[in-house]
């Protein structure tokens, strides 16, 4: 019989290992973050597969549960890695016959991160080309490209026998099509200065126009106000051009009648003019001693005494 001691020690064991178990069974779900993803098909994945950031697994899938038009896959990663909250997830195949994963792009570098219990729509997941649509595209295209006919010539074929025929003969042709087209490109490369500096001008331009875009936009509302005005008033536009013609008409007729006189007249301002200009520096001393002398005559009257007072001073006689 075992000793009462040994049992009690081995339960208590048990309950420890047990409480052990637990905890970190708790402590790892508490460190799940949980996500729901909707996705194409779940072709070659499968409960238990890993689910990975750039390659690295950090978590597991839970659920496959298929749907009318797509299938939910639930899964969870570990809570200690960010992961963007407007994420994708992706199956990824890395081989033919490996297993596939969940991979969650792209990495985190800043802001929002996904938080528990989100879903990802389909827009944002995507599943791999299977080998089976490939082979089928493929056979596609070797039907498109076979013969319509038994000994006939193939879509492809007849394209390549016109290219042929209409190339045949065309040697030096396309020969010295090559050479021009070189030349062409070597004559740009050495003017590639010009052509830089052509293009930074224009640059500048635009961007002088573009500066200047309120301007040019009351420029053209200055212009069509203009327009408006004269489309609105044809009759008054016209007045004006026929009053404008007649004046033009009497001035040209005044002086054919009047040459003559215009002559002498323009001769005796020249005459006059050309002797302004000979007297100008009396003119400018009288301008500018007549308002002094003029001041002093004003000061002659006394207006207290009723008459005027002055002194008559002769140079260089006084005392």
């Amino acid at each position: 019989m075992k000793n009462p001691r040994t049992l009690v020690a081995v339960g208590l064991a048990l309950l420890l290992v047990a409480g052990v178990v637990v905890v970190l069974r708790t402590t790892d779900k508490i460190n799940r973050v949980n996500v729901v993803a909707y996705f194409d098909n779940s072709n070659g994945i499968y409960v238990g597969d890993d689910v990975r950031i750039l390659g690295v697994p950090v978590g597991t899938i839970e659920s496959i549960e298929p749907q009318p038009e797509r299938v939910k896959i639930s899964f969870w990663y570990n809570s200690r890695y960010d992961v963007p909250a407007d994420a994708k997830a992706a199956i990824l195949s890395p081989a033919l016959v490996t297993s596939r994963a969940i991979q969650l792009t792209p990495v985190y570098t800043g802001g929002p991160v996904m938080t528990d219990n989100t879903v990802i729509p389909e827009e944002r997941t995507a599943v791999p080309v299977e080998w089976d649509d490939v082979r089928a595209q493929l056979q596609r295209l070797s039907e498109q490209l076979q013969p319509t006919e038994p000994g006939g010539v193939s879509p492809l074929g007849s394209v390549i026998n016109t290219t042929a025929d209409n190339l045949r003969g065309q040697g030096a042709n396309i020969r010295d099509t090559v050479i021009k087209l070189s030349q062409a490109f070597s004559a740009l490369g050495d003017k590639s200065t010009d052509i830089f500096s052509t293009i930074k001008n224009l640059a500048t331009l635009v961007s002088a126009l573009q500066d200047s875009t309120d301007l040019m936009r009351q420029l053209n509302q200055n212009l069509a106000s203009v327009t408006g005005l004269l489309a609105d008033d044809p009759g008054e536009v016209a007045s004006a051009v026929r009053d404008l013609n007649a004046v033009v008409g009497e001035v040209q007729s005044f002086v054919a009648e009047n040459r003559e006189t215009l002559g002498t007249t323009s001769d005796k301002l020249a005459g006059v003019t050309t002797a302004l200009n000979e007297s100008l520096d009396d003119v400018e001393q009288f301008l500018h001693l007549t308002p002094t002398s003029l001041q002093n005559y004003i000061n002659v009257y006394q207006p207290a005494q009723g008459g005027a007072s002055a002194i008559l001073a002769v140079n260089n006689f006084a005392n």
